[in-house]
């Protein structure tokens, strides 16, 4: 079970000339970059990094993909996925492995999971140990330059769709306006949708805590990355000064940033990004450490890899989500989602069997001994 290719695709996007607006940025899209991984039983295994902006960003990853880690991957043995993540982690030190180069780390991780799942035909979960058959979700559906028609409309759509929660944009200009759009909001959903908020670090602290002791009257479940996401004090003083939870995290970076906010009583919910920490072996090492000091995991973006990470979670909170497109393979039951049970991390149409398998231990690599 040998890693014998290692392709690289970009995946362009013409940018959207109406795109859609947080509260510190547009985001007409900019594609992604695809990586395959083909080990030596004819087994491929997938992963995926996608840019909300930044055209260039697809190509500039590509390249650094295909001249950094492709060469430390080719070769290297499925048995040892962490060891390779380690391996990554350590090449790309030197310029600093926080950026650019841990979407990269990232995409191959997933990858190299989803084709160990593949080759063993077992979902991901069954890898590490499954917790829950089906986690809550959330729609993520109220964009900043949304009118208040359309984001009545579009809530209403999710709530008919079977999620019992939605999640809105905040950080108008004025904290009238913000509780404005919670008051839409609401009286588009009513009074048992859960109503999250986010204002994409644009306020200042003392601003955060006045906004957040008049979202707590309005009912709002979390309040979401309102300052720098680096500013650990400040999430620390907000933390600390509100009975709502602050949920933070889309934008760091290692675990060891997660620790760092743990330790400090910064962060109430966490939201690891898949991308930005490092692909699914950060990710089940950061939910751990959140649930070692008793704190709720809540996923920044989706789909399959998140869903079979959060499996295996004790403290798995929230998937978030947008509306169901026609054909997902979500299906939602009283606001819950059901894992995936494909191998590695596909869909799959049903629950997967009890795989049969030996495992053999594997020869070591020059490196890995």
């Amino acid at each position: 079970m040998r890693i014998q290719a290692v392709d690289v695709t970009v995946h362009p996007q013409t940018p959207n000339p109406n795109p859609i607006r947080d509260a510190l940025q547009a985001l007409p899209g900019a594609g992604a970059v695809r990586v395959a991984v083909t080990s030596d039983d004819g087994i491929t295994g997938a992963g995926e990094a996608g840019f909300g902006r930044i055209a260039g960003a697809p190509a500039a990853l590509a390249a650094l993909i295909e001249h950094e880690l492709k060469p430390l991957v080719l070769g290297q043995s499925l048995a040892f996925i962490r060891q390779i993540h380690q391996e990554m982690l350590r090449e790309t030190e030197y310029h600093g492995a926080p950026g650019l180069a841990m979407f990269g780390i990232a995409a191959l991780d997933t990858a190299l999971w989803d084709c160990l799942g593949k080759t063993l035909r077992v979902p991901c979960w069954q890898l590490w140990g499954r917790v829950h058959e089906r986690i809550r979700a959330y729609a993520m559906v109220g964009w900043l330059n949304y009118s208040d028609a359309e984001v009545q409309a579009i809530c209403l759509k999710a709530v008919e769709q079977g999620f019992r929660a939605v999640k809105i944009k905040v950080g108008y200009p004025t904290l009238a306006q913000d509780l404005h759009r919670i008051q839409v909001v609401r009286d588009a959903v009513g009074d048992e949708v859960a109503i999250m908020v986010d204002a994409n670090q644009s306020l200042t602290t003392a601003e955060a805590v006045r906004r957040g002791r008049a979202f707590e009257q309005a009912g709002v479940v979390w309040w979401e990355e309102p300052i720098p996401a680096d500013d650990i004090d400040g999430y620390a003083e907000l933390a600390h000064a509100l009975d709502m939870p602050v949920a933070t995290g889309e934008n760091l970076y290692t675990p060891a940033d997660f620790a760092r906010f743990l330790r400090r009583d910064a962060v109430d919910i966490i939201q690891p990004d898949l991308r930005r920490a490092g692909g699914p072996t950060a990710l089940l090492q950061i939910g751990l450490l959140a649930d070692a000091h008793r704190r709720p995991y809540a996923s920044h973006g989706g789909g399959p890899v998140q869903l079979n990470i959060m499996a295996c979670l004790p403290n798995a909170y929230y998937l978030e989500t947008g509306l169901l497109k026609p054909g997902s393979p979500l299906t939602l039951a009283d606001g819950f989602v059901q894992v995936p049970s494909g191998p590695g991390f596909s869909w799959g149409a049903s629950p997967a069997p009890e795989a049969e398998w030996t495992w053999q231990t594997p020869t070591p690599s020059a490196s890995q001994a």
